[in-house]
Protein backbone atom coordinates (compact mmCIF):
# COMPACT_ATOMS: atom_id res chain seq x y z
CA UNK A 1 0.00 0.00 0.00
CA UNK A 2 2.82 2.70 0.68
CA UNK A 3 5.13 1.52 -2.45
CA UNK A 4 1.46 2.44 -4.57
CA UNK A 5 1.32 5.80 -2.76
CA UNK A 6 4.99 6.61 -2.87
CA UNK A 7 4.26 5.99 -7.20
CA UNK A 8 1.23 7.86 -6.74
CA UNK A 9 2.79 11.22 -5.32
CA UNK A 10 6.74 11.11 -6.80
CA UNK A 11 6.67 9.44 -9.58
CA UNK A 12 3.08 9.28 -11.10
CA UNK A 13 2.60 10.93 -14.00
CA UNK A 14 0.30 13.88 -13.14
CA UNK A 15 2.23 16.48 -15.05
CA UNK A 16 1.03 18.79 -12.25
CA UNK A 17 1.13 18.14 -8.78
CA UNK A 18 -1.43 19.97 -6.39
CA UNK A 19 -0.34 19.43 -2.35
CA UNK A 20 -2.72 20.91 0.27
CA UNK A 21 -1.39 22.15 3.71
CA UNK A 22 -4.00 21.95 6.23
CA UNK A 23 -5.22 21.56 9.66
CA UNK A 24 -8.40 20.22 9.90
CA UNK A 25 -10.38 17.28 8.46
CA UNK A 26 -13.10 19.87 6.56
CA UNK A 27 -10.30 21.60 4.86
CA UNK A 28 -9.18 17.91 3.88
CA UNK A 29 -12.14 16.44 2.72
CA UNK A 30 -12.76 20.14 0.87
CA UNK A 31 -9.10 19.74 -1.04
CA UNK A 32 -9.81 16.24 -2.15
CA UNK A 33 -13.23 16.96 -3.65
CA UNK A 34 -11.14 19.95 -5.47
CA UNK A 35 -8.86 18.08 -6.85
CA UNK A 36 -5.27 17.77 -4.83
CA UNK A 37 -2.76 15.07 -5.21
CA UNK A 38 -1.64 14.79 -1.44
CA UNK A 39 -2.61 16.74 1.72
CA UNK A 40 0.48 17.95 4.69
CA UNK A 41 -0.44 17.44 8.04
CA UNK A 42 1.34 20.36 9.65
CA UNK A 43 1.65 22.77 12.60
CA UNK A 44 0.53 25.52 10.62
CA UNK A 45 -2.15 24.09 9.15
CA UNK A 46 -3.57 23.29 12.60
CA UNK A 47 -2.56 26.99 13.98
CA UNK A 48 -4.49 28.39 10.66
CA UNK A 49 -7.45 26.80 11.88
CA UNK A 50 -6.89 28.24 15.39
CA UNK A 51 -7.23 31.58 13.72
CA UNK A 52 -3.43 32.11 14.43
CA UNK A 53 -1.18 33.29 11.09
CA UNK A 54 1.13 30.51 9.31
CA UNK A 55 4.33 32.42 11.25
CA UNK A 56 2.86 31.18 14.99
CA UNK A 57 4.13 27.55 13.86
CA UNK A 58 7.83 28.69 15.03
CA UNK A 59 6.61 29.67 18.27
CA UNK A 60 7.28 27.79 21.44
CA UNK A 61 3.43 27.60 22.22
CA UNK A 62 2.36 24.14 21.34
CA UNK A 63 4.83 20.72 20.68
CA UNK A 64 4.83 20.26 17.10
CA UNK A 65 4.72 16.86 17.28
CA UNK A 66 1.96 15.90 19.34
CA UNK A 67 -0.40 19.04 18.07
CA UNK A 68 0.48 17.75 14.36
CA UNK A 69 -0.73 13.89 14.56
CA UNK A 70 -3.33 14.29 16.87
CA UNK A 71 -5.14 15.90 14.55
CA UNK A 72 -3.98 14.05 11.25
CA UNK A 73 -4.17 10.78 13.27
CA UNK A 74 -8.22 11.51 13.84
CA UNK A 75 -9.42 13.79 11.12
CA UNK A 76 -7.11 13.52 7.82
CA UNK A 77 -6.65 9.74 7.96
CA UNK A 78 -10.08 7.95 9.09
CA UNK A 79 -11.92 10.56 6.30
CA UNK A 80 -9.76 11.31 3.22
CA UNK A 81 -8.53 9.00 0.88
CA UNK A 82 -5.88 10.93 -0.59
CA UNK A 83 -2.19 10.67 0.50
CA UNK A 84 -1.16 12.38 3.50
CA UNK A 85 2.68 13.34 4.66
CA UNK A 86 2.81 14.20 7.89
CA UNK A 87 4.88 16.93 8.62
CA UNK A 88 7.85 16.34 11.18
CA UNK A 89 10.91 18.26 13.24
CA UNK A 90 14.34 16.74 14.21
CA UNK A 91 14.85 19.08 17.42
CA UNK A 92 13.98 16.73 19.75
CA UNK A 93 16.59 15.52 21.67
CA UNK A 94 16.72 11.64 21.34
CA UNK A 95 15.94 10.98 17.53
CA UNK A 96 16.28 8.11 15.84
CA UNK A 97 15.47 8.65 11.93
CA UNK A 98 14.63 5.00 11.07
CA UNK A 99 12.56 4.09 14.15
CA UNK A 100 10.27 7.72 13.36
CA UNK A 101 9.92 6.42 9.77
CA UNK A 102 8.58 3.32 11.04
CA UNK A 103 6.17 5.22 13.25
CA UNK A 104 5.36 6.83 10.34
CA UNK A 105 4.15 3.93 8.41
CA UNK A 106 2.68 2.07 10.93
CA UNK A 107 0.26 5.02 11.30
CA UNK A 108 -0.71 4.95 7.96
CA UNK A 109 0.58 8.70 6.51
CA UNK A 110 2.06 8.12 2.83
CA UNK A 111 5.39 9.77 3.76
CA UNK A 112 6.67 12.93 5.73
CA UNK A 113 7.68 16.37 5.36
CA UNK A 114 10.39 18.56 6.95
CA UNK A 115 7.81 21.31 9.15
CA UNK A 116 8.55 22.98 11.37
CA UNK A 117 11.44 23.72 9.83
CA UNK A 118 15.26 25.42 10.64
CA UNK A 119 14.81 26.95 7.14
CA UNK A 120 12.91 29.17 8.48
CA UNK A 121 15.23 31.08 11.12
CA UNK A 122 17.98 33.39 10.12
CA UNK A 123 20.97 32.58 9.13
CA UNK A 124 22.89 32.61 12.33
CA UNK A 125 20.59 30.03 14.02
CA UNK A 126 20.28 27.96 11.48
CA UNK A 127 24.23 26.79 11.55
CA UNK A 128 23.99 27.19 15.29
CA UNK A 129 21.27 24.22 15.08
CA UNK A 130 23.20 22.55 12.38
CA UNK A 131 26.68 22.55 15.00
CA UNK A 132 24.22 20.47 17.60
CA UNK A 133 23.14 17.87 15.06
CA UNK A 134 19.09 19.93 14.85
CA UNK A 135 19.78 21.65 11.60
CA UNK A 136 19.05 21.12 8.12
CA UNK A 137 21.57 18.19 7.26
CA UNK A 138 19.30 16.45 9.76
CA UNK A 139 16.09 16.88 8.24
CA UNK A 140 17.53 15.68 4.88
CA UNK A 141 18.55 12.45 6.70
CA UNK A 142 15.19 11.71 8.34
CA UNK A 143 13.08 12.01 5.05
CA UNK A 144 15.57 9.69 3.33
CA UNK A 145 14.98 7.57 6.12
CA UNK A 146 11.60 8.02 5.41
CA UNK A 147 12.00 6.91 1.76
CA UNK A 148 13.95 4.07 2.27
CA UNK A 149 10.99 3.05 4.45
CA UNK A 150 9.07 2.78 0.82
CA UNK A 151 7.26 6.45 1.96
CA UNK A 152 7.26 9.36 -0.46
CA UNK A 153 8.76 12.24 1.32
CA UNK A 154 9.29 16.35 0.24
CA UNK A 155 11.54 18.66 1.76
CA UNK A 156 10.86 21.91 2.33
CA UNK A 157 13.54 24.69 1.41
CA UNK A 158 14.01 28.55 0.95
CA UNK A 159 18.06 28.39 -0.70
CA UNK A 160 19.97 27.07 -3.14
CA UNK A 161 22.45 25.18 -0.75
CA UNK A 162 19.25 23.40 1.16
CA UNK A 163 17.79 22.75 -2.66
CA UNK A 164 21.44 21.13 -3.21
CA UNK A 165 21.52 18.89 -0.47
CA UNK A 166 17.85 17.17 -0.96
CA UNK A 167 18.76 16.90 -4.17
CA UNK A 168 21.54 14.67 -3.39
CA UNK A 169 19.86 13.11 -1.99
CA UNK A 170 17.73 11.97 -3.64
CA UNK A 171 14.06 13.30 -2.11
CA UNK A 172 11.44 12.85 -3.94
CA UNK A 173 9.66 16.29 -4.18
CA UNK A 174 11.95 19.40 -3.79
CA UNK A 175 9.32 22.61 -2.86
CA UNK A 176 10.88 26.02 -2.57
CA UNK A 177 9.22 27.99 0.40
CA UNK A 178 9.24 31.87 -1.15
CA UNK A 179 8.63 33.03 2.68
CA UNK A 180 5.32 33.17 4.36
CA UNK A 181 2.14 33.69 2.37
CA UNK A 182 0.32 37.09 1.24
CA UNK A 183 -2.69 38.13 1.34
CA UNK A 184 -6.00 37.69 4.03
CA UNK A 185 -6.90 39.24 6.93
CA UNK A 186 -3.32 38.06 8.89
CA UNK A 187 -0.97 38.11 5.75
CA UNK A 188 1.96 39.07 5.04
CA UNK A 189 2.03 42.30 2.87
CA UNK A 190 3.81 41.83 -0.68
CA UNK A 191 7.46 42.27 -0.79
CA UNK A 192 9.24 40.58 -3.61
CA UNK A 193 7.21 40.66 -7.49
CA UNK A 194 6.95 37.65 -9.20
CA UNK A 195 8.82 38.50 -11.64
CA UNK A 196 11.81 38.78 -9.38
CA UNK A 197 11.01 35.48 -7.62
CA UNK A 198 11.20 34.03 -11.14
CA UNK A 199 14.94 34.46 -11.42
CA UNK A 200 15.37 32.47 -8.44
CA UNK A 201 12.99 29.48 -9.12
CA UNK A 202 14.74 29.09 -12.85
CA UNK A 203 17.73 28.72 -11.00
CA UNK A 204 17.35 26.62 -8.50
CA UNK A 205 14.91 24.46 -10.91
CA UNK A 206 17.83 24.15 -13.15
CA UNK A 207 19.85 23.12 -10.35
CA UNK A 208 17.53 20.40 -8.85
CA UNK A 209 17.23 18.69 -12.19
CA UNK A 210 21.02 18.99 -13.21
CA UNK A 211 21.60 16.63 -9.87
CA UNK A 212 18.40 14.12 -10.02
CA UNK A 213 15.92 14.82 -13.31
CA UNK A 214 13.50 12.79 -11.38
CA UNK A 215 12.83 14.92 -8.88
CA UNK A 216 9.63 16.97 -8.88
CA UNK A 217 10.21 20.75 -7.93
CA UNK A 218 7.20 22.48 -6.26
CA UNK A 219 7.09 25.88 -5.06
CA UNK A 220 4.49 27.17 -2.25
CA UNK A 221 4.32 30.89 -0.52
CA UNK A 222 5.27 34.29 -1.15
CA UNK A 223 3.45 36.74 -3.45
CA UNK A 224 1.59 33.51 -4.95
CA UNK A 225 -1.92 34.38 -3.82
CA UNK A 226 -3.80 33.51 -6.48
CA UNK A 227 -4.46 31.00 -9.13
CA UNK A 228 -3.47 33.91 -11.56
CA UNK A 229 -0.34 34.59 -9.12
CA UNK A 230 0.70 31.14 -10.16
CA UNK A 231 0.09 30.81 -13.59
CA UNK A 232 1.89 34.30 -14.48
CA UNK A 233 5.14 32.64 -12.79
CA UNK A 234 4.76 29.64 -14.79
CA UNK A 235 4.82 31.68 -17.77
CA UNK A 236 8.80 32.90 -16.37
CA UNK A 237 9.78 29.38 -14.56
CA UNK A 238 9.22 25.86 -15.02
CA UNK A 239 7.78 24.01 -11.79
CA UNK A 240 6.47 20.66 -11.37
CA UNK A 241 3.68 21.34 -8.95
CA UNK A 242 2.23 24.06 -6.29
CA UNK A 243 1.73 23.58 -2.44
CA UNK A 244 -0.98 25.46 -1.04
CA UNK A 245 -1.49 26.46 2.42
CA UNK A 246 -3.09 29.72 3.50
CA UNK A 247 -3.94 30.29 -0.04
CA UNK A 248 -6.01 26.91 -0.06
CA UNK A 249 -7.12 27.07 3.41
CA UNK A 250 -7.21 30.62 5.86
CA UNK A 251 -7.81 33.03 2.95
CA UNK A 252 -10.74 30.95 1.14
CA UNK A 253 -12.47 30.45 4.11
CA UNK A 254 -11.85 33.92 5.03
CA UNK A 255 -13.79 35.09 1.85
CA UNK A 256 -16.38 32.68 1.84
CA UNK A 257 -17.60 32.09 5.17
CA UNK A 258 -17.71 36.12 5.91
CA UNK A 259 -19.40 36.14 2.36
CA UNK A 260 -22.24 33.72 3.00
CA UNK A 261 -22.98 35.28 6.84
CA UNK A 262 -23.50 38.71 4.78
CA UNK A 263 -25.54 37.03 2.38
CA UNK A 264 -27.54 35.40 5.03
CA UNK A 265 -26.99 38.28 7.22
CA UNK A 266 -29.26 41.07 4.36
CA UNK A 267 -31.51 38.10 3.99
CA UNK A 268 -32.31 38.02 7.05
CA UNK A 269 -32.91 41.54 7.98
CA UNK A 270 -36.55 42.24 8.49
CA UNK A 271 -38.79 43.40 5.65
CA UNK A 272 -40.18 46.83 6.69
CA UNK A 273 -43.95 46.07 5.37
CA UNK A 274 -45.04 49.09 3.74
CA UNK A 275 -48.52 50.70 4.23
CA UNK A 276 -50.56 51.86 1.46
CA UNK A 277 -49.78 55.12 1.45
CA UNK A 278 -45.97 54.40 1.35
CA UNK A 279 -46.13 52.32 -1.04
CA UNK A 280 -47.78 54.89 -3.03
CA UNK A 281 -45.96 57.56 -2.50
CA UNK A 282 -42.65 55.24 -3.64
CA UNK A 283 -44.44 54.97 -6.52
CA UNK A 284 -45.15 58.48 -7.01
CA UNK A 285 -41.33 59.49 -6.82
CA UNK A 286 -40.07 56.61 -9.02
CA UNK A 287 -42.03 58.54 -11.82
CA UNK A 288 -39.43 61.34 -11.43
CA UNK A 289 -36.08 59.25 -10.96
CA UNK A 290 -36.96 59.39 -6.89
CA UNK A 291 -35.88 55.83 -5.60
CA UNK A 292 -35.01 54.00 -2.55
CA UNK A 293 -37.22 53.35 0.02
CA UNK A 294 -35.14 53.89 3.15
CA UNK A 295 -36.92 56.20 5.68
CA UNK A 296 -34.95 59.56 5.10
CA UNK A 297 -36.05 59.04 1.76
CA UNK A 298 -39.92 58.27 2.50
CA UNK A 299 -39.69 61.34 5.09
CA UNK A 300 -38.50 63.25 1.92
CA UNK A 301 -41.24 62.06 -0.29
CA UNK A 302 -43.38 62.97 2.14
CA UNK A 303 -42.56 66.27 2.22
CA UNK A 304 -42.21 66.84 -1.44
CA UNK A 305 -45.50 65.70 -2.54
CA UNK A 306 -47.46 67.84 -0.97
CA UNK A 307 -45.34 70.94 -2.59
CA UNK A 308 -45.42 69.32 -5.91
CA UNK A 309 -49.37 70.37 -6.33
CA UNK A 310 -48.92 73.59 -5.50
CA UNK A 311 -47.64 76.88 -7.19
CA UNK A 312 -45.30 78.09 -4.24
CA UNK A 313 -41.83 79.25 -4.78
CA UNK A 314 -39.56 76.56 -3.33
CA UNK A 315 -35.66 76.38 -2.49
CA UNK A 316 -33.75 73.32 -3.06
CA UNK A 317 -30.63 72.71 -0.64
CA UNK A 318 -28.59 69.88 -2.55
CA UNK A 319 -25.15 68.73 -1.03
CA UNK A 320 -21.78 67.97 -2.96
CA UNK A 321 -22.86 65.47 -5.88
CA UNK A 322 -26.56 65.57 -6.05
CA UNK A 323 -28.65 65.94 -8.74
CA UNK A 324 -31.55 68.53 -8.06
CA UNK A 325 -33.40 66.97 -11.40
CA UNK A 326 -35.63 64.31 -10.22
CA UNK A 327 -36.79 66.82 -7.20
CA UNK A 328 -37.57 70.05 -9.68
CA UNK A 329 -39.49 67.21 -12.36
CA UNK A 330 -41.68 66.15 -9.33
CA UNK A 331 -42.37 70.09 -8.72
CA UNK A 332 -43.21 70.84 -12.09
CA UNK A 333 -45.47 67.59 -12.05
CA UNK A 334 -48.78 69.66 -11.53
CA UNK A 335 -48.87 70.79 -15.28
CA UNK A 336 -50.58 68.69 -17.56
CA UNK A 337 -48.55 66.95 -20.55
CA UNK A 338 -44.81 67.46 -20.66
CA UNK A 339 -43.73 70.48 -18.39
CA UNK A 340 -41.47 73.01 -19.88
CA UNK A 341 -38.12 73.53 -17.13
CA UNK A 342 -36.48 76.76 -18.06
CA UNK A 343 -32.76 77.02 -16.06
CA UNK A 344 -30.85 79.97 -15.61
CA UNK A 345 -27.34 78.79 -13.83
CA UNK A 346 -25.45 81.26 -12.27
CA UNK A 347 -22.75 78.91 -11.10
CA UNK A 348 -19.45 79.84 -12.31
CA UNK A 349 -21.73 82.88 -14.43
CA UNK A 350 -18.76 85.93 -14.49
CA UNK A 351 -21.83 88.10 -15.78
CA UNK A 352 -24.67 87.43 -13.27
CA UNK A 353 -26.76 90.51 -15.02
CA UNK A 354 -27.31 88.48 -17.86
CA UNK A 355 -29.51 86.63 -15.30
CA UNK A 356 -31.42 89.07 -14.26
CA UNK A 357 -32.35 90.59 -17.98
CA UNK A 358 -33.43 86.91 -18.47
CA UNK A 359 -35.55 86.97 -15.54
CA UNK A 360 -36.79 90.33 -16.16
CA UNK A 361 -36.84 91.20 -19.80
CA UNK A 362 -34.15 93.33 -21.58
CA UNK A 363 -33.97 96.85 -21.70
CA UNK A 364 -32.99 96.69 -25.56
CA UNK A 365 -36.54 96.90 -27.07
CA UNK A 366 -34.51 95.33 -30.10
CA UNK A 367 -34.79 92.05 -28.05
CA UNK A 368 -37.92 89.86 -28.24
CA UNK A 369 -37.40 87.26 -25.61
CA UNK A 370 -39.47 87.36 -23.61
CA UNK A 371 -38.89 87.90 -19.58
CA UNK A 372 -38.90 84.33 -18.40
CA UNK A 373 -40.53 85.14 -14.91
CA UNK A 374 -43.70 86.29 -17.43
CA UNK A 375 -43.55 83.80 -19.69
CA UNK A 376 -46.50 81.23 -19.92
CA UNK A 377 -44.92 78.74 -21.85
CA UNK A 378 -42.55 78.09 -18.87
CA UNK A 379 -44.37 75.80 -16.30
CA UNK A 380 -40.86 75.72 -13.81
CA UNK A 381 -38.25 78.64 -13.80
CA UNK A 382 -34.87 77.38 -11.91
CA UNK A 383 -32.49 79.69 -10.57
CA UNK A 384 -29.05 78.18 -9.64
CA UNK A 385 -26.69 79.54 -7.67
CA UNK A 386 -29.11 82.92 -6.55
CA UNK A 387 -26.93 84.20 -3.90
CA UNK A 388 -24.74 85.36 -7.06
CA UNK A 389 -27.65 88.18 -8.06
CA UNK A 390 -26.88 91.15 -7.04
CA UNK A 391 -29.07 92.56 -4.05
CA UNK A 392 -31.08 95.12 -6.32
CA UNK A 393 -32.20 91.97 -8.23
CA UNK A 394 -32.91 89.52 -5.30
CA UNK A 395 -35.33 92.02 -3.65
CA UNK A 396 -36.78 92.69 -7.03
CA UNK A 397 -37.37 88.95 -7.19
CA UNK A 398 -38.76 88.47 -3.94
CA UNK A 399 -41.19 91.26 -4.68
CA UNK A 400 -42.39 89.74 -7.67
CA UNK A 401 -42.81 86.29 -6.17
CA UNK A 402 -44.44 88.12 -3.44
CA UNK A 403 -47.30 89.97 -5.38
CA UNK A 404 -47.53 87.77 -8.21
CA UNK A 405 -46.72 90.55 -10.64
CA UNK A 406 -43.90 92.26 -11.98
CA UNK A 407 -42.45 94.71 -14.48
CA UNK A 408 -40.71 93.87 -17.07
CA UNK A 409 -36.97 96.09 -17.55
CA UNK A 410 -38.48 98.95 -20.39
CA UNK A 411 -42.27 98.81 -19.68
CA UNK A 412 -44.88 99.95 -17.60
CA UNK A 413 -47.67 98.05 -17.63
CA UNK A 414 -47.63 94.75 -15.26
CA UNK A 415 -46.97 91.73 -15.60
CA UNK A 416 -48.30 88.44 -14.18
CA UNK A 417 -45.49 85.96 -13.02
CA UNK A 418 -46.24 82.95 -15.19
CA UNK A 419 -44.18 79.94 -14.10
CA UNK A 420 -43.19 78.62 -10.88
CA UNK A 421 -39.62 79.60 -9.50
CA UNK A 422 -37.80 77.11 -7.56
CA UNK A 423 -34.09 78.15 -6.27
CA UNK A 424 -31.50 76.05 -6.18
CA UNK A 425 -28.55 75.80 -4.13
CA UNK A 426 -25.14 74.18 -3.47
CA UNK A 427 -23.98 73.69 -0.04
CA UNK A 428 -22.71 70.79 2.84
CA UNK A 429 -25.47 68.38 3.98
CA UNK A 430 -24.05 67.28 7.11
CA UNK A 431 -26.42 67.86 10.46
CA UNK A 432 -27.23 71.39 8.85
CA UNK A 433 -30.29 73.86 9.16
CA UNK A 434 -32.79 74.83 7.06
CA UNK A 435 -32.32 78.19 7.73
CA UNK A 436 -28.50 77.37 6.97
CA UNK A 437 -29.65 77.36 3.18
CA UNK A 438 -31.14 80.59 3.11
CA UNK A 439 -27.32 82.15 4.14
CA UNK A 440 -26.07 84.32 1.99
CA UNK A 441 -29.34 85.68 0.26
CA UNK A 442 -31.26 89.27 1.08
CA UNK A 443 -33.20 88.99 3.77
CA UNK A 444 -36.17 89.60 1.35
CA UNK A 445 -35.43 86.26 -0.75
CA UNK A 446 -34.26 84.66 2.15
CA UNK A 447 -38.27 85.45 4.37
CA UNK A 448 -40.32 84.40 1.29
CA UNK A 449 -38.40 80.78 1.08
CA UNK A 450 -37.90 80.16 4.64
CA UNK A 451 -41.21 77.69 4.71
CA UNK A 452 -40.44 75.90 1.82
CA UNK A 453 -36.83 74.99 1.79
CA UNK A 454 -36.26 71.16 0.54
CA UNK A 455 -33.32 69.27 1.61
CA UNK A 456 -33.01 65.60 -0.41
CA UNK A 457 -31.77 63.30 1.88
CA UNK A 458 -27.59 62.45 1.66
CA UNK A 459 -26.24 59.22 0.69
CA UNK A 460 -24.98 58.56 4.23
CA UNK A 461 -28.22 58.76 5.56
CA UNK A 462 -29.90 56.18 2.42
CA UNK A 463 -27.11 53.63 3.55
CA UNK A 464 -30.05 51.06 3.12
CA UNK A 465 -30.35 52.02 -0.96
CA UNK A 466 -26.90 51.42 -1.49
CA UNK A 467 -27.11 48.81 -3.24
CA UNK A 468 -30.11 49.42 -5.14
CA UNK A 469 -28.22 52.39 -6.59
CA UNK A 470 -24.82 50.40 -7.38
CA UNK A 471 -27.66 48.18 -9.43
CA UNK A 472 -29.33 51.30 -11.43
CA UNK A 473 -25.81 53.14 -11.79
CA UNK A 474 -23.99 50.38 -12.65
CA UNK A 475 -26.67 49.16 -15.52
CA UNK A 476 -26.15 52.46 -16.90
CA UNK A 477 -22.08 52.91 -16.86
CA UNK A 478 -21.55 49.51 -17.43
CA UNK A 479 -24.13 47.72 -19.49
CA UNK A 480 -24.45 45.31 -16.50
CA UNK A 481 -25.70 45.43 -12.95
CA UNK A 482 -23.67 45.18 -10.34
CA UNK A 483 -25.64 42.41 -7.21
CA UNK A 484 -24.24 42.26 -3.91
CA UNK A 485 -22.70 38.72 -4.87
CA UNK A 486 -20.14 41.05 -7.36
CA UNK A 487 -19.11 42.12 -3.76
CA UNK A 488 -16.98 40.37 -1.36
CA UNK A 489 -18.60 41.30 2.70
CA UNK A 490 -15.55 43.01 3.67
CA UNK A 491 -15.50 45.24 0.26
CA UNK A 492 -19.58 46.13 1.22
CA UNK A 493 -18.74 46.49 4.61
CA UNK A 494 -16.64 49.40 3.33
CA UNK A 495 -19.28 50.84 1.30
CA UNK A 496 -21.68 50.95 3.63
CA UNK A 497 -19.54 52.66 6.25
CA UNK A 498 -17.75 55.47 3.67
CA UNK A 499 -19.20 58.69 4.74
CA UNK A 500 -19.62 59.42 0.85
CA UNK A 501 -19.34 63.41 1.06
CA UNK A 502 -20.06 63.41 -2.29
CA UNK A 503 -23.07 61.54 -2.43
CA UNK A 504 -24.44 59.44 -5.68
CA UNK A 505 -21.76 61.53 -7.45
CA UNK A 506 -19.16 60.16 -5.85
CA UNK A 507 -21.04 56.46 -5.66
CA UNK A 508 -21.10 57.02 -9.79
CA UNK A 509 -17.03 57.95 -9.70
CA UNK A 510 -16.47 54.90 -7.77
CA UNK A 511 -18.05 52.02 -10.07
CA UNK A 512 -16.37 53.85 -12.77
CA UNK A 513 -13.28 53.77 -11.97
CA UNK A 514 -14.13 49.21 -10.61
CA UNK A 515 -13.43 46.47 -12.86
CA UNK A 516 -16.55 44.50 -13.84
CA UNK A 517 -16.22 40.99 -12.36
CA UNK A 518 -16.22 39.01 -15.18
CA UNK A 519 -14.02 36.07 -13.90
CA UNK A 520 -16.42 35.54 -11.63
CA UNK A 521 -14.20 36.51 -8.71
CA UNK A 522 -15.67 38.92 -6.39
CA UNK A 523 -14.46 42.60 -5.77
CA UNK A 524 -12.53 42.45 -2.76
CA UNK A 525 -12.20 45.72 0.13
CA UNK A 526 -8.21 46.05 -1.19
CA UNK A 527 -9.92 47.33 -4.70
CA UNK A 528 -12.05 49.70 -3.40
CA UNK A 529 -10.51 51.19 -0.35
CA UNK A 530 -8.13 53.49 -2.76
CA UNK A 531 -11.12 54.22 -4.85
CA UNK A 532 -12.59 55.78 -1.60
CA UNK A 533 -10.22 57.53 -0.22
CA UNK A 534 -9.28 58.83 -3.70
CA UNK A 535 -12.43 60.56 -3.88
CA UNK A 536 -12.72 61.99 -0.04
CA UNK A 537 -11.12 64.93 -0.92
CA UNK A 538 -12.27 65.49 -4.71
CA UNK A 539 -14.65 67.90 -5.24
CA UNK A 540 -17.60 67.32 -6.72
CA UNK A 541 -20.88 69.25 -8.13
CA UNK A 542 -24.59 68.74 -8.10
CA UNK A 543 -24.35 68.26 -11.58
CA UNK A 544 -21.19 68.79 -13.64
CA UNK A 545 -21.31 71.88 -16.24
CA UNK A 546 -21.32 69.37 -19.51
CA UNK A 547 -24.58 67.92 -17.83
CA UNK A 548 -25.76 71.69 -17.78
CA UNK A 549 -24.80 72.36 -21.35
CA UNK A 550 -26.18 68.80 -22.47
CA UNK A 551 -29.61 69.35 -20.69
CA UNK A 552 -30.00 73.09 -21.84
CA UNK A 553 -29.58 71.86 -25.35
CA UNK A 554 -31.86 68.93 -25.18
CA UNK A 555 -34.35 71.45 -23.67
CA UNK A 556 -34.09 74.01 -26.46
CA UNK A 557 -34.03 71.91 -29.19
CA UNK A 558 -30.36 71.82 -29.34
CA UNK A 559 -29.96 75.38 -30.73
CA UNK A 560 -27.29 76.88 -29.63
CA UNK A 561 -28.16 80.54 -30.20
CA UNK A 562 -31.40 79.51 -27.66
CA UNK A 563 -28.95 77.62 -25.17
CA UNK A 564 -26.80 79.92 -24.97
CA UNK A 565 -29.36 82.81 -24.00
CA UNK A 566 -30.72 80.04 -21.33
CA UNK A 567 -26.89 79.54 -19.85
CA UNK A 568 -26.05 83.17 -20.22
CA UNK A 569 -23.07 82.67 -21.94
CA UNK A 570 -22.32 83.60 -25.51
CA UNK A 571 -22.63 81.73 -28.60
CA UNK A 572 -19.13 81.44 -29.04
CA UNK A 573 -18.43 80.30 -25.63
CA UNK A 574 -21.13 77.92 -26.12
CA UNK A 575 -19.04 76.41 -29.10
CA UNK A 576 -15.78 76.05 -27.19
CA UNK A 577 -17.50 74.23 -24.61
CA UNK A 578 -19.41 72.10 -26.90
CA UNK A 579 -16.04 71.25 -28.83
CA UNK A 580 -14.45 70.83 -25.22
CA UNK A 581 -16.66 68.39 -24.32
CA UNK A 582 -16.89 66.24 -27.33
CA UNK A 583 -20.70 67.21 -27.72
CA UNK A 584 -19.91 68.22 -31.95
CA UNK A 585 -21.35 65.03 -33.09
Amino acid sequence: MTAATRIRIAESDTPFLIGAAIGSGSTGLAAARGGADFLLAINAGRLRSMGAPSIACMLPIFDATSLTEAFARDELLPQCDIPVLLGVDVWGGALDPARRASEIAAAGFAGAVNFPSCMHYPRPMQQLLSRTGRGIEREVAQLRAVQDAGLTSMFYCATRTQARLAADAGIDMVCLNLGWNVGGAVGHRRRASIEEVATAVREIGRLIKRINPRIRFLLEGGPIATAEDLGQLLRLAPIDGYVGGSTFERMPLEASVADQIDRFRHAGRRIETLNDESAGLLAWGRRFGLTGRAKAQLAYLERLRPLSSVSAPVLIHIGQGQDPMPTLRALASRTAGTPVLFQIDLAGEDFPARARAMMFGHADPATRRRAALGDPEIDLLIIHAPERLPNGAQRRLARALSDGVFRATGQRRPNSVAPRVALVRDGAHADSRDSDALDGLDPALSTLFAGTVLRPPPLAARIDDLMGLIEGLSEDRLGRPLHREAFSADAMQALEAHPWPGNEAELQSVLGQLRHPGSGQPIQRAELVPLLRGNADRPTTGRSEKDRIVDALWRHGFSRGKTAEALGISRKTLYNKIRKFGLAD
